[in-house]
């Protein structure tokens, strides 16, 4: 998306507005993740998770395709948000399977 967004936002207490440039924004798929820390940042590796074959054996190829670096609270932060949206849109599937169900059309 090349337009800027503007939402409302929170800093020491008192509301302000935030714009959101996507102008330069890079969206990349991930299916797998490994998060390590160090003493000042979490480090969080997004790639895709292949299944492969290995001489014969059953093996996983993880390709890292993005490394996040974050401060921890930051980190914590991040991690409420997206359990945060989570929620909303496990409500928002419920609601809509509710509705599907109410009118008689199949749930999907």
């Amino acid at each position: 998306m090349a337009e800027t967004l503007e939402s409302a936002g929170e800093v020491d207490g008192q509301q302000v507005m935030v714009q959101v440039d996507e102008t330069k924004a890079n969206a990349v798929y991930a299916n797998a993740w490994q998060i390590n820390f160090g003493q000042d940042e979490i480090i969080c590796d997004l790639g895709i998770q292949m299944p492969r074959v290995i001489a014969d054996k059953p093996a996983i190829n993880f390709q890292i395709g993005t490394r996040v670096v974050m401060s921890p609270t930051s980190a914590m932060r991040f991690a409420a948000a997206i359990q945060q949206t989570v929620a909303q849109r496990e409500q928002r599937i419920s609601e809509f399977q509710q509705q599907a169900q109410t009118e008689g059309q199949p749930a999907g």
